[in-house]
């Protein structure tokens, strides 16, 4: 299809991380592409961050299920308007409501990738829609049959983790880190939970800032990355801990850390591929963390105070330390993605 797009939608940083780098191996293969990224987090300066410029559509709609309900529908109506102005030949995104809806409605073939299918309202919302599924073959494919209609959507797998997508062809660089006054391997990333996430509702969340107090007393760094501004001002004042204004390489932060500690799951397996100690707080133990983990990263599971606490101690004794990185072993969703886009553009 001749001069046609390829369209990326983004609602996360971490799909931000994805799809910019994804987007960038389009380019290079002779694409033109199209990203569309939600207001919320840092998802747009991590576009930013691979040179990619995105169009922002549609802001977070916070905890409040009407407001969710409201912003997403705001979001669909501002996405058909841009998106029938142009002309798209697949669109690429994680379960998307906004995004899936508006592909659908387009006739824009769909391609859904997903690590996470204990998320069950998205996927609900997008799986039926897609046209083709793509995820880790270390995820077993029954997780995804409840959202299928197989004879409408392909199931394509490839070995690795979606993370490798922006992974695999990024070199950490001590620079960004000794930048903000970060001693290499001397400070630990603190990542509070998403508790507004529809996932995380009426689940008990550890109580992250007592730990960042205790790492601070023995003497570390923390760089805490707040998801809302609520959790921002828990740690304002506290001694060496870092807050960033704006979004950083989070593959040179993770990289470079003694460990780190996160309420969702995608930072911990970032951090562990590269062979940095991780732990996260999600309440459930999710089949691609396992699978992470029996590749022999260490990815470690903590979802109460005690488990945590017990990582942190571990952690600060030695018996936790750095391992091998597994990047280079494993293949990118791209490997998969570039053929469907051949094949539709």
């Amino acid at each position: 299809m001749v001069n046609a797009e390829v369209w990326l939608d983004a609602l996360t940083p971490k799909q931000a991380h994805i799809f910019a780098a994804m987007a960038r191996r389009l380019l290079e293969e002779g694409f033109k592409v199209l990203l569309t990224v939600r207001n919320y987090d840092y998802s747009i300066g991590v576009a930013r961050s691979w040179g990619i410029e995105p169009l922002v559509v549609g802001e977070y709609g916070g905890a409040n299920l009407s407001s969710k309900l409201e912003s997403d529908a705001e979001r669909v109506a501002r996405l058909a308007r841009l998106v029938s102005k142009r002309k798209v030949c697949v669109a690429i995104m994680y379960p998307s409501p906004s995004g899936a809806r508006v592909a659908y409605g387009l006739s824009i073939p769909l391609v859904i990738l997903s690590d996470s299918p204990h998320s069950v309202y998205v996927h609900r919302l997008t799986l039926p829609l897609a046209d083709y599924l793509v995820h880790s073959i270390f995820i077993p494919s029954k997780l995804f049959k409840r959202y299928l209609l197989d004879t409408y959507t392909k199931h394509l797998t490839f070995r690795g983790f979606d993370e490798i997508e922006y992974l695999g062809p990024y070199q950490p660089s001590k620079e960004l880190v000794e930048s903000l006054g970060l001693e290499p391997y001397n400070y630990i990333v603190v990542r509070p939970p998403e508790y507004k996430a529809a996932y995380y509702k009426g689940f008990r969340r550890p109580d992250v800032e007592r730990v960042v107090s205790k790492l601070v007393e023995e003497g570390y760094t923390v760089v805490y990355l707040p998801r809302y501004p609520e959790q921002k001002k828990l740690v304002e004042g506290v001694r060496n801990v870092v807050v960033p204004d704006e979004a950083l390489p989070g593959v040179d932060l993770v990289a470079f850390a003694k460990a780190v500690i996160t309420g969702g799951a995608s930072m911990a397996r970032e951090a562990a591929l590269l062979g940095t100690p991780a732990a996260t707080l999600y309440y459930q133990k999710l089949a691609v963390d396992e699978a992470v983990k029996k590749l022999g990263a260490p990815l470690y599971h903590t979802p109460t105070d005690r488990m945590l606490e017990e990582f942190v101690d571990s952690l600060l004794n030695g018996r936790i330390s750095r391992r091998t990185p597994l990047v280079n072993q494993l293949e990118r969703p791209s490997d998969v993605v570039l053929d469907i886009v051949v094949d539709n553009c």
